[in-house]
């Protein structure tokens, strides 16, 4: 299967460089309205090709990883973070945007800095939409340790977050199977739910890799 449009190779291969190999998956998933174009589902709207993810944890992602609620969401649901690659916006500099604008932490070096410890891999999807036909996208994901002590404090008000949670990274299945029975709570978010459990399968699977 041939990479989606939503891979830059040349980008890929400076993250590679970087961060070493890593693995980049494939899969397809049939979806229709509200997904992609109903509010709050917008995912590759506004020219955004790809997304980030940000498995961020404090030391062990098996005692735990955060995961967040939105205003808007089903009630109950919960999932890992991610972020819109903005137009002309290279991968890590999503990264270190979106982790200070919905937990106040910088990416650095310092005792008081988030740091990226690996890139865990890129998700990319062939989305067959039935009324808007053919969207690729993509999703990297990236392991990221907090200082211990650190408090999360949320500095953009319009990323809507109600909630954080702490889950072991063991429970990430148990994470996806609810999110992929989103239907069961909001037909709505059926396709979005479908669509934000296969990233939590894929971090799962490589968290479980290295433990």
């Amino acid at each position: 299967m041939r990479l989606t449009e939503a891979i830059d190779i040349a980008e890929l291969e400076t993250l590679q460089r970087r961060w070493g190999a890593f693995p980049v998956a494939q899969t397809t998933l049939n979806v229709a309205d509200p997904f992609l174009s109903g509010e709050h589902q917008q995912l590759a709207s506004n020219g955004r090709r790809a997304e980030i993810c940000y498995v961020l944890h404090r030391g062990d992602p098996m005692q735990g990883v955060l995961l967040h609620a939105k205003t808007f969401y089903p009630e109950g649901i919960y999932r890992l973070p991610t972020g819109g690659v903005h137009t002309g916006e290279r991968i890590m500099e999503t990264v270190a945007r979106e982790i200070f604008e919905e937990t106040g932490l910088r990416i650095g070096e310092g005792d008081d800095d988030a740091q990226v410890e690996r890139c865990l891999g890129v998700l990319a999807y062939e989305l067959h939409h039935a009324r808007l036909g053919a969207v690729s996208f993509a999703t990297y994901h990236f392991l990221v340790r907090m200082p211990l002590d650190a408090a999360i404090a949320p500095q953009d008000p319009e990323e809507s977050i109600r909630g954080w949670q702490w889950r072991p990274a063991t429970e990430l299945p148990w994470v996806a199977d609810l999110l992929a029975m989103t239907y069961r709570i909001s037909k709505e978010w059926a396709d979005w739910g479908r669509y934000r459990a296969l990233s939590h399968r894929f971090v799962a699977e490589r968290l479980a890799l290295k433990s």
